[in-house]
């Protein structure tokens, strides 16, 4: 803005009155009101008198002295700036009359200036020139104050923050964002509006005359700023649109790939609408289409873009919310007690989402698999340290930030009950802050940087301001606020006022011609006191001698740097150029990436998306998150990666949003940071609540900690694969930023003074810079890589900055207050703006572009066998080369590469929700001081452990699963031992001899035994048992011992047979907990909860000692060499001390909550040879020891033989029942009634069931996958019996005798019936049904009984092959569900879930009688001779009663949801023949049986031959019609539903029809 007059104040108000932005205008009036009233006119008149370049002189240089501090190089840095002036030869004719055209200008008119030097003028700037004749001397005229932020020279003269406002738009005459368009263009809303802005058209014309009335000054076609003459094509960006360094020199025209900017520009036209202002005008994103949506986008009413995953998604993200209009509806339908998930990571529900249990709901674990059920938990209580403020909801701050004047808690009870400023809760700044007057504390290393931080800018006084060279610093005045205000050589003298006072238009020179050539150098000049003096060009210095002049080097401006990358000084100029995969732009001063458009990636809490700068598009890249923190990209292979703090998880996707896996779901608790090496493909992460840094491959499966020792709440995390380097940020109690070498080597604090809270971390690649965002000193900082050369670059407009990234000359950050992305010039700060604001949460963010992420050496070439490095595991980059490193655990061989398999000693600990490992250290027993979490699937609630060194497997309980489960050491071949009949397995014992587990549920009051496999189990001891908590085993003496903390705690032994029971300890116990063996000494070590000890005793439970007092709460125990190790819940530690003694004690784990079991593992477990390592002892099942010798024992329910070895093959009598999930068996040849599940394929939904009495195979139905299955009871065969046209199959019952299988589906609202094969299906009942759910059959009399639970609810019955249907009970019913019958007094039973009872009447429907009222949920029901059994939805139970004393209930099985179907079955021989057992009755298909016999029936699509009973058509009717190639048919009637029929023995042939087609069958 170089005008002059007073008239231009007048243009700039209407402008501000036509714009209605006169708040947030970017147009930079840098001088006051004042000012131009009364001087206004004088620099036109003074230029007036400067007409032959000369200069007005009115003193000494000497009175400037005082007004800056650059020592001898004062004098030169006013001549200097003098000899812009002083070109008298240039001549800008042409120019001028370019200048003076209509708005706006012509760029193909060529330029002939007169009499030019083409030494000092380039041709016309093309993007493909490489270098440039032109003398570059200064810096752009935006840059000519030192301030930083958007206000400029009027905030510092107001010496006040102005109010921050957002706005998307590109504001007026500096960055004129509408090329081409000029401020005439009126609002037609406001008549006063209009007629301001005519006004201005009509003050155009004069204010161009004045400007260039003297000749010396033109006005920029487009931004309307007055300029001098003499800054034409000198290098400068004095028009604000570089319309004045265009047309220079021969003109040359752009060629077809390329787009003309309106500056006269050459860029290549794929640079168009990109986002980015490469014309330095921003004509080259003018009449971009923003407004059309892509095929991948869905448009909003308003006309806005986003991606179309996101419509229907039950989120709003148009402002309208028209992506959520017209959505289909969600169904949720799950059973009481049951959740619905929602399924995918984009779904919002619907018919596909699973169901859970209820009690699975917010327990923080991911069992829907898309998290859905832990949606909308409340937050569960934190624990903040005694360094911390709490939250009210839960989040822990640091104690310090209370009451110090900022909101740092969501609800603001952080500055809540202060006080007065003067009270007890008065802000006490700390040693590197500085207390503003009004209160707020400032860093110290924010005084006298030239911006005022504090609100009244005492932070600025007293200051030692300097300017870089080259440069007028304007003086300041003592005693009030120092603004450094720099002013650029060639402003100095040139009319304007720059500095506020004007000092830099004083005392002006003029030139002279030099009277000895010899006299000067360069210029000669006498001062306004009228002697002769020296001068020099622009671009140099006056030396010492006061003759010469020197070179400066702009290379070294650090206020405003002259190049964006490279910087190469020149005599008198300099040269820019950039890094590799960057492109100079047609300013020469500017970088551009080459590789397209940026995107930016931002992490938005629920989702992740792309954003485009250059339309208002985003897009989705993977949606339906909980709460995704951190991301980072690897751009060549596509990848993105993200971290959730609330699954605590880190997630893998590709860029196109597909293949979503999960990579580290292991021993993460709050994930805040994510860092990709893509060079080296390593996986970088932060960890506040582990408190650690650590990396990984991209498969997760090898991982190792490179920080633990002395971080708080590490946060964000940056890599430099470069230089081999990782950063991290810490805002614990002692804030800092840090930085080692990949491998962890030469770890170093860099920042530690002046950070509070720092967030965000980036590194500017090309410039080796680390930058760093601060919430709590709401700043933008930025340093070399080692810390030093430290500069900050924004401090306003900075409420939460989160996250930031760099991209070219412009940093990205986010804010979670203003919830937006900004965007400001990476060193000035300047061209602050805010880029997005479509974001809920925005999070992380990073610049989508190959160039953000260079080539660089691999540190870490593959070898021959792909191994990076030669490494077996990990190999991490370090400061010379790399390093091989191994998981923890594991220790590096002697060749340097290869990591041994498994450790020797490790400590195991069971927490909650892991299993972690320590390495014992082989010279001593302190372990070392990192754990690993050994990585395990679906871990709710780990307790006991044990371990085998043979397999190097480890087995562990979870109570919250009711399993026990094993698996490798490395968390590979994860699977479930036992988890069948378990509530709580507290206790675990391995007998490491015989390869068994022992273990105790104080729930079910039980010891059992299993193999390690869990394919054969016994009971123990169930009798007097309390609430068993531990076990421990020793099978050398064939000894077992557990404690009870029952009502009269004791701790008791028997042999590992169960026989011999005692008990060796009941007296001064309280919580008898964790148990350890010594087997060294043959001792017994016990914690006790209750009274806080560690004691030992013999086996026997003599020689008692205390070794320990006043302990915590200890729960887990274990010894091992010399000492013993413990957990306390109290203390949240694993202890050890001397076995002995109890002296020696140290810490192994500190600060460790919900820990459990602690176990030693190693390798010098004795073994002993024993009687069950030969043939299992000759047992048919299981052997187990004893002190003498072994016993043989069979499976739950099954008998031994009298041999004493071999087990019968199963129960003869026992109840199976479905369980959705699976399908379980209790024995009811015993008294004790316990469930066994049989080892079946994995089930969905098991409702119905029954079993083949003749072979014992199980058929059951599974209403989800829409099957009938069957299986031998042992699992090995296993067949799909229906699987096509199914659709709710409630109901089944088997025909042992007849081998036939019929089936109710309450979705087809049918009957049917098939062979044990599944083959010749046939249809028995489909008119009037609704809901057919119960099945029975009488096979002796050849009748079929079902239920239908429809709107009209009936029992109904039919001959077994369908005829003589009728209906036998039709009243009283609510909901008829399962069926029985006593086949011995022909009585039917029922269970109705609305009257809750169970009824029974006769074969006929007749003498109905009420069995049992007052019921909850009844489902499933079977009757024996003495007893009636049924499953109970509500209660959760099965139940029983005797038939000849009601009242007699009793529960086989409490708290098991999910009970479906149950059935009574007898192994014993059937008193009737298959009445069609010869020859099939002489049936082609089905034989059926019915009271007075059988009849021939025919599968579904067939019909019995004309003239015939028995045999049926061999190609159904509808496909006489011609030939077809068939494998199955669909077959659609009248008399019967749709039904897909599998033809046997037919692929691929071909049947030629010879008859017409008939009707349907």
């Amino acid at each position: 803005m170089y005008l002059s007059e007073f008239s231009i104040f007048l243009l700039v108000s209407l402008l501000w009155l036509c714009s209605g932005l006169c708040e947030i205008t970017k147009f930079k009036m840098e001088t006051r009101l004042d000012r131009y009233e009364k001087n206004g006119k004088k620099s036109f008149e003074r230029l007036e008198d400067n007409k032959d370049t000369t200069f007005q002189s009115g003193g000494n240089f000497k009175h400037l002295e005082g007004f800056n501090d650059s020592g001898d190089h004062q004098i030169s840095n006013l001549f200097k700036t003098i000899a812009s002036k002083l070109n008298s030869d240039l001549k800008v004719s042409s120019y001028h009359n370019e200048f003076s055209r209509k708005i706006p200008i012509d760029p193909t008119k060529t330029i002939s200036p007169d009499n030019i030097n083409q030494h000092e003028i380039p041709k016309f700037r093309n993007i493909g020139a490489q270098k440039s004749l032109i003398e570059i001397t200064g810096i752009k005229d935006s840059d000519r104050l030192s301030a930083r932020g958007r206000d400029g020279l009027i905030g510092i003269s107001k010496n006040k923050q102005m109010p921050f406002k957002l706005n998307l738009a590109v504001l007026v005459q500096d960055d004129p964002s509408q090329p081409g368009e000029t401020y005439s263009n009126c609002p037609s809303q406001n008549e006063s509006d209009v007629s301001a802005c005519k006004k201005v058209e009509d003050i155009m014309p004069k204010l161009q005359k004045d400007c260039e009335k003297m000749g010396s000054h033109v006005m920029c076609p487009r931004t309307y700023r007055c300029i001098s003459k003499y800054w034409l094509c000198d290098g400068d960006d004095d028009c604000g649109d570089y319309s004045d360094e265009t047309h220079c020199g021969v003109r040359t025209n752009c060629t077809d790939d390329q787009f003309e900017c309106l500056n006269g520009f050459c860029i290549p036209s794929t640079w168009q609408c990109d986002g980015e202002n490469d014309c330095k005008d921003f004509s080259d994103e003018a009449h971009c289409n923003q407004t059309s949506c892509t095929d991948e986008h869905f448009t909003c009413l308003d006309g806005f873009c986003i991606s179309l995953a996101f419509r229907c998604d039950g989120e709003p993200d148009c402002i309208d919310n028209s992506d959520e209009h017209k959505c289909a509806a969600v169904i949720n339908s799950c059973p009481d007690g049951e959740f619905k998930c929602r399924e995918g990571l984009g779904g919002s529900g619907g018919p596909s989402g699973h169901c859970v249990l209820n009690r699975f709901r917010c327990d923080g674990d991911n069992d829907c698999g898309d998290w859905s059920d832990e949606e909308n938990c409340s937050r569960k209580p934190s624990l903040c340290t005694t360094n911390e403020y709490k939250c009210a909801d839960g989040t822990c701050i640091p104690k310090r930030w209370k009451c110090d004047r900022e909101q740092d808690c969501d609800g603001g009870e952080d500055e809540n009950d202060c006080g007065a400023v003067n009270s007890s809760h008065s802000l006490s700044c700390g040693n590197d802050e500085f207390t503003c007057k009004n209160g707020r504390c400032i860093l110290r290393t924010w005084l006298c940087d030239g911006y005022p931080d504090c609100t009244s800018g005492e932070d600025e006084v007293e200051c030692h301001l300097q300017c870089d060279l080259g440069q007028f610093l304007c003086p300041t005045i003592q005693n009030e606020t120092n603004h450094k205000i720099c002013v650029h050589q060639k402003h100095i003298c040139d009319g304007y006022r720059d500095c506020p006072s004007g000092e830099d238009e004083l005392n002006c020179p003029k030139q002279q011609k030099c009277l000895d050539p010899m006299q000067c150098e360069q210029l000669c000049i006498k001062t306004s006191l009228g002697i002769d003096e020296c001068a020099c060009r622009l671009g140099y210095l006056m030396d010492q001698n006061r003759i010469n002049c020197t070179d400066i080097d702009e290379c070294q401006y650090l206020t405003s740097p002259v190049c964006s990358q490279k910087c190469r000084n020149t005599i008198g100029s300099f040269i820019c150029s950039c890094e590799t995969g960057y492109i100079l732009r047609p300013d020469l001063r500017s970088c551009k990436a080459l590789g397209g458009a940026m995107t930016l990636l931002v992490a938005n809490r629920w989702d992740i998306r792309r954003v485009a700068l250059s339309n208002n598009r985003y897009s989705a890249v993977v949606k339906g998150l909980h709460n995704a923190i951190a991301l980072d990209f690897h751009y060549r292979k596509g990848l993105i990666f993200w971290s959730d703090v609330s699954t605590d998880i880190i997630k893998m996707v590709f860029i196109n949003g597909t293949r979503v896996r999960d990579i580290i779901k292991w021993g993460l608790e709050s994930p805040g940071g994510v860092a990709i090496d893509w060079i080296h493909d390593l996986l970088f992460w932060t960890d506040s609540g582990t408190r650690r840094v650590e990396v990984s491959n991209f498969q997760g499966n090898f991982r190792t900690v490179i920080a633990s020792c002395d971080l708080d709440k590490p946060r964000a995390v940056v890599v430099h694969p470069g230089e081999a380097l990782t950063f991290w940020s810490d805002w614990g109690p002692y804030p800092k930023i840090e930085r080692a070498y990949m491998d962890g080597s030469e770890r170093k604090i860099i920042i530690s003074k002046g950070v509070t809270w720092p967030n965000g971390l980036a590194i500017d690649y090309p410039s080796r810079k680390i930058y760093w965002a601060d919430a709590k000193q709401h700043a933008i900082e930025f340093s070399n890589l080692d810390g030093s050369d430290r500069n900050k670059i924004l401090s306003t407009h900075l409420p939460h900055p989160f996250a930031l990234t760099i991209f070219e000359d412009t940093m990205y950050w986010t804010d979670w207050n203003t919830k937006t992305v900004s965007a400001a010039n990476k060193i000035s700060g300047k061209e602050f703006r805010a880029v997005d604001e479509i974001f809920r949460f925005p999070m992380d963010i990073h610049a989508y572009h190959p160039a953000r992420q260079p080539d660089y050496a691999d540190r870490c070439p593959k070898d021959r066998r792909g191994l990076r490095g030669g490494c077996s595991h990990l190999c991490l980059p370090n400061k010379t080369s790399r390093r091989c490193s191994c998981p923890i655990g594991l220790s590096l061989k002697d060749d340097g590469k290869t990591c041994k398999k498994t450790g020797d000693k490790l400590i195991l600990v069971a927490r909650r929700k892991d299993i972690r490992l320590r390495q014992l250290k082989n010279n001593e027993e302190d372990p070392s001081n990192v754990d690993m979490i050994i990585p395990l699937d679906n871990l709710k609630h780990a307790v006991a452990l044990d371990w085998s060194s043979d397999t190097d497997f480890i087995y562990w309980t979870d109570v919250e699963r009711s399993t026990i489960n094993k698996a490798h050491l490395n968390g590979s071949e994860q699977q479930r031992v036992v988890h069948s009949n378990l509530i709580s397995p507290v206790g675990l014992a391995l007998d490491w001899i015989t390869d068994k587990l022992y273990w105790t549920d104080p729930s079910t009051n039980r010891i059992e035994v299993a193999t390690t496999n869990g394919k054969l189990r016994t009971l123990l001891i169930w009798e007097k048992l309390y609430k068993p908590r531990d076990i421990v085993v020793s099978p050398i003496d064939g000894l077992m011992f557990w404690s009870d903390w029952g009502d009269e705690p004791m701790i008791e032994r028997a042999n590992m047979d169960g026989c011999e029971r005692s008990i060796i300890s009941s007296k001064k116990l309280v919580y008898p907990n964790g148990l350890a063996i010594d087997y060294d000494r043959s001792m017994l070590y016990f914690v006790d909860g209750g009274i806080h000890t560690l004691e030992s005793m013999n086996f026997d439970g003599s020689n008692r000692k205390v070794i320990l007092n006043g302990l915590g709460h200890p729960f887990g125990l274990d010894v091992s060499d010399g000492r013993v190790y413990w957990t306390d819940w109290d203390s949240k530690s694993v202890m050890s001390a001397d076995k002995l003694s109890g002296k020696d004690l140290s810490v192994i784990i500190a600060n460790s909550s919900d820990l459990m079991d602690v176990r030693v593992f190693h390798r010098n477990r004795r073994r002993v040879f024993n009687e069950c390592d030969r043939h299992n002892g000759g047992c048919s099942h299981l052997c187990l020891l004893n002190p003498i010798s072994y016993t043989c024992a069979c499976a739950v329910g099954v008998h031994l033989k009298n041999d004493k070895r071999t087990c019968s093959e199963g129960p003869n009598k026992y109840i199976i029942f479905a369980h959705r999930i699976d399908i379980r068996q209790i024995s009811l040849d015993f008294d004790h009634l316990i469930d066994v599940v049989l080892p079946l394929p994995p089930i969905s939904n098991a409702v119905a069931l029954d079993v083949d009495k003749k072979t014992g195979n199980i058929f059951w139905s599974d209403t989800i996958e829409n099957v009938i299955m069957r299986s031998s009871p042992d699992g090995l065969n296993v067949h799909k019996i229906v699987g096509e046209s199914l659709e709710n199959p409630d109901g089944l019952i088997v025909d042992s005798i007849g081998r036939m299988i019929y089936w109710a589906d309450a979705g087809r609202h049918t009957i049917e019936v098939a062979s044990l094969d599944g083959r010749n299906r046939h249809i028995i009942a489909y008119k009037d049904l609704e809901s057919p759910r119960g099945l029975a059959l009488d096979y002796e009399i050849g009748l079929l009984f079902w239920t239908d639970w429809g709107h009209y609810r009936k029992i109904e019955r039919s001959h077994l092959d369908g005829d003589e249907r009728s209906r036998i009970v039709t009243a009283n019913l609510g909901w008829p569900n399962g069926l029985s019958l006593d086949l011995k007094s022909k009585r039917i039973y029922w269970v109705d879930a609305l009257l809750k009872s169970i009824d029974s009447c006769d074969y006929t429907g007749n003498q109905r009688k009420l069995i049992l009222s007052s019921l909850h949920h009844p489902y499933a029901l079977a009757v024996t001779e003495d007893s009636i059994f049924w499953t109970d939805w509500k209660s959760k139970a099965l139940h029983m009663t005797d038939r000849r004393n009601i009242s007699s209930r009793r529960d086989v099985m409490t708290n098991i949801e999910g009970l479906m179907d149950i059935k009574v079955i007898y192994q014993e021989q059937q008193n009737f023949e298959n009445i069609c057992g010869r020859d099939n009755g002489g049936c082609s298909h089905l034989c059926l049986r019915n009271p007075s016999g059988y009849s021939c029936k025919c599968p579904i699509g067939l019909r019995l031959l004309k003239n015939s009973t028995t045999q049926c058509q061999s190609l159904p009717d509808l496909l006489q019609r011609g030939i077809f190639p068939l494998n199955a048919l669909q077959v659609v009637g009248r008399s019967h539903p749709r039904t897909t029929v599998h033809l046997p023995n037919v692929a691929s042939q071909r049947y030629r029809m010879r008859s017409k087609p008939q009707q349907d069958a």
